[in-house]
């Protein structure tokens, strides 16, 4: 993540997705299709698609789209509430940049005096779970104490692996390391997060220079945000898998 970190949010929207579904506690013998109408929206970081014009760089929202028509059409459900739920949760999962989700399912005619009811989950108000890992070689131990302040801001620090010293990998000449990593309850949004993190290693007096290596005040990165991972070295630093391993280990790695 560098120093010139500026993501472009831009707003996908698909309205009034009509599909017919079962809802509520049926008899089958009477029991008929009803209307569903689903909404949803999400912003994703769209600096890269934009530039390049390549829908490889895009969210792919038609598959989204194809998903919630692939389990929502023609099925049954006691409760929209629920069915929100596995709305925003296939959203969630589908693809790492997608953030900020809404979701709006209504069900017209359902009370006798109401054109519809419906059921809206906005995701600002949802908590996201993300591993931030720490590293410093420069006061470290002062350092990480300051970091930790600064990032139980950011929401609730629910978990903290180990902090262990390790030798300089890519530019060895250079003090070792002090590494570690948290698991951050949060309800900032990923692009959000990354920049509170330039932040905050800024306000601790990290100074980037052209050796992306060299020895720092603290340096913090996103590892993980809701079960992906985030973080594109975690393959070249074995610790960093370690800590994924303690903080989230139902996330499958290979070392």
């Amino acid at each position: 993540m560098g120093s010139n970190y500026n993501p472009k949010l831009s707003i996908v929207r698909v309205e009034n997705l009509r599909l017919r579904a079962f809802i509520g506690f049926i008899d089958w013998e009477t029991e008929k299709l009803q209307d569903v109408i689903i909404s949803f929206s999400f912003k994703y970081d769209t600096s890269l698609a934009s530039k390049t014009d390549n829908v490889e760089n895009a969210v792919d929202y038609k598959k989204i789209t194809k998903g919630v028509i692939d389990f929502v059409d023609h099925k049954s459900f006691h409760l929209i509430e629920a069915l929100a739920e596995k709305i925003y949760i296939h959203i969630q999962t589908s693809d790492s940049a997608v953030q900020e989700i809404n979701v709006k399912v209504e069900k017209p005619n359902a009370l006798r005096f109401a054109d519809n009811v419906m059921v809206q989950i906005d995701g600002t108000d949802r908590y996201n779970t993300a591993i931030i890992s720490l590293g410093s070689n420069i006061n470290s131990e002062e350092n990480f104490s300051k970091a930790l302040v600064h990032l139980q801001q950011l929401g609730f620090i629910m978990q903290r692996s180990a902090f262990i010293k390790t030798k300089p990998l890519k530019f060895e000449e250079q003090p070792e390391f002090l590494n570690g990593a948290i698991l951050l309850n949060t309800k900032k949004s990923l692009s959000e997060l990354k920049m509170h993190l330039k932040q905050i290693e800024a306000l601790l007096g990290r100074v980037r220079t052209e050796n992306k290596n060299a020895p720092r005040e603290i340096d913090l990165d996103v590892t993980t945000y809701n079960g992906f991972i985030i973080d594109e070295d975690l393959a070249v630093f074995p610790f960093l898998i370690d800590f994924v391993q303690q903080l989230q280990p139902e996330i499958q790695l290979e070392k």
